[in-house]
């Protein structure tokens, strides 16, 4: 197993487990009085209804935490979805960041809300329009490494592991379909780090850039050189990412919309956007050859069952 975060997390050699598992504790309460924002998946109950008024709502996917704490990929989505739009000659309005529970039970009662990035799943299918991908992402099992889960199959990770998830992600109902015995729900994303610190889990259903994102946040500003390593244990699937828009919108504005995407992929905008913002521009390597391939518009998720590699 490749260690992906080698760089970010080292044990010093006078570290003590029980003393780790304190220091998380500590912040997992402290997180649960301090309620943020989250920023994961709903799955949508019900479908939207009629009233659209000619403007799309474009909900923005990064809040002042995040975007003093210097991580990139918030800036990135919202800068290309303003500018797909703007180019596309399509009119809309910016929209603060909510919670997105609220901003998913919105878009089942409204047209035109704007969200993403978004899993494009089976489930969600019939209830957005669908715009991209703008992104793929590699759904690993993450876990510190000396305990060794990757050695198991996915199954048997399944039957024996405690998996910590985010409540109501699309994460979670993956997981619970495919027979997941011990999922520990947690209602906000950033509980997931410290819980699997403090041993409260063996493993975390987490996008590997937003794991990073709190590694490093932890290992710079709380405890230094103490962390365990923490690793992809399994990769179990590889989604692809979306704006997904909201009701029974002209088929004419989802069409400018994609078609001007492909335009940026085309053009350079989206390789130089992801340059601009701090991400890989390798377009040899397989995730930019993925996003880049038009014919990969419309394609959802893909099993891995533990066979595979974070991007």
């Amino acid at each position: 197993m490749i260690n992906r975060f080698s760089r970010w997390a080292t044990r010093s050699n006078g570290w003590c487990r029980h003393r780790v598992k304190a220091v998380f504790t500590s912040l997992f309460v402290l997180a649960v009085l301090n309620p943020t924002i989250a920023t994961a998946e709903d799955d949508p109950l019900g479908s939207p209804v009629s009233g659209f008024d000619g403007t799309y709502k474009i909900h923005l996917s990064e809040n002042p935490k995040i975007r003093s704490s210097g991580r990139p990929e918030p800036g990135y989505f919202d800068n290309l979805v303003i500018e797909v739009f703007k180019k596309a000659g399509i009119p809309s309005q910016l929209v603060a960041q909510v919670p997105w529970k609220r901003v998913m039970e919105l878009a089942t009662k409204e047209p035109g809300h704007v969200i993403y990035p978004t899993t494009r799943t089976e489930s969600r299918e019939d209830a957005f329009n669908w715009v991209g991908p703008i992104s793929r992402t590699i759904w690993n099992l993450y876990g510190i490494s000396t305990e060794n889960w990757g050695e198991h199959g996915f199954e048997q990770v399944l039957n024996e592991a405690r998996i910590g998830v985010l409540l109501g992600s699309a994460r979670q109902g993956y997981l619970q379909q495919r027979g997941a015995a011990q999922l520990i729900m947690v209602p906000r994303e950033e509980l997931l780090l410290p819980m699997l610190l403090a041993d409260r889990v063996d493993l975390i259903a987490i996008g590997g850039n937003i794991l990073r994102h709190y590694i490093n946040a932890i290992d710079i500003s709380d405890t230094p050189g103490k962390l365990p390593k923490i690793d992809g244990a399994l990769a179990y699937r590889s989604c692809y990412l979306y704006a997904a828009i909201s009701g029974d919108m002209p088929n004419s504005d989802i069409q400018k919309l994609q078609q001007q995407l492909d335009d940026f992929k085309r053009d350079g905008f989206f390789v130089e956007n992801r340059r601009n913002h701090g991400l890989s521009t390798n377009q040899s390597g397989s995730f930019l050859s993925a996003m880049l391939d038009l014919d990969n518009n419309g394609v959802s998720c893909v099993d891995l069952n533990g066979d595979g590699d974070d991007d």
